[in-house]
């Protein structure tokens, strides 16, 4: 499998955030956050920091950590408070017992050793600290539409992606406690012929489902798309994903 590759992403990568994306993933945090009283934050996958930015009126000790330099970059320019790290999630460069909270948003599937993962999260946490891993299934769910016109796109995430069962059979061997599976978000829209070319995860570096197809692939699936439309103007290109929460406490 392809290694999506972040430093030409980077660029580019936050014009996903323009449309109202996964808002509820951001009121969960909070509220983990203000619930628990909790002062020291990590995310693991940070990317250009949508995330950890929506915690500035929080009064947070805040690390991001990302394996992508450019990705870094950009976060770096936006938000000069946060302690950013250049590393792998796998080995968290962190003293043990340091952090309240460790999460990471639809970025697991890019961790080279997912179990390695959580067994550093357990190290890191502080006591009756929280992990919270957010993200698809597609061994759940799987209706997409660009799934449908993207040769082995779909395929490859059932490789790329690990099962919610999976994440907590590994915290569980790892030794966390109150394991919890829920629906953070539910992504639902049907866009009609035409329309669909306003998806902004249409846009080839705005996934890393497609941002991991060549050139020729891409397109191809793109004409299929207006091949698909061209026949019927009115075809329906549905969105029917729920992005996941698996938590748990050490």
């Amino acid at each position: 499998m392809q290694k999506t590759d972040y430093s030409i992403i980077a660029q580019t990568y936050n014009n996903r955030y323009k449309e109202d994306y996964l808002p509820n993933i951001e009121k969960l945090l909070e509220q983990i956050i203000i619930k628990n009283e909790y002062k020291a934050v990590l995310e693991a996958g940070c990317g250009t920091g949508k995330w950890i930015k929506s915690f500035k009126e929080l009064n947070l000790k805040v690390f991001g950590l990302d394996y992508s330099k450019e990705m870094l970059k950009i976060f770096k320019k936006e938000d000069s408070n946060a302690q950013i790290i250049n590393a792998d999630a796998c080995g968290i460069p962190l003293k043990s017992d340091s952090v309240d909270l460790i999460f990471c948003v639809n970025a697991i599937h890019h961790f080279p050793d997912k179990k390695k993962f959580i067994a550093e999260c357990k190290r890191t946490l502080k006591q009756n600290g929280t992990i919270a891993v957010f993200g698809v299934d597609p061994h759940i769910d799987n209706e997409w539409y660009v799934y449908d016109y993207f040769e082995n796109v779909y395929k490859n995430d059932l490789m790329r992606f690990v099962s919610v069962d999976l994440i907590k059979t590994f915290l569980n061997e790892a030794g966390f406690n109150e394991i919890n599976l829920s629906i953070a978000e539910k992504v639902f829209n049907e866009r009609i012929g035409d329309e669909v070319f306003n998806d902004p995860f249409l846009i080839k570096n705005h996934s890393s489902q497609l941002a991991n197809l060549s050139e020729q692939e891409y397109e191809n699936g793109i004409e299929k798309i207006k091949t698909q439309i061209n026949n019927n103007p009115n075809t329906v290109f549905k969105t029917s994903i729920n992005f996941y929460i698996v938590s748990a406490k050490k």
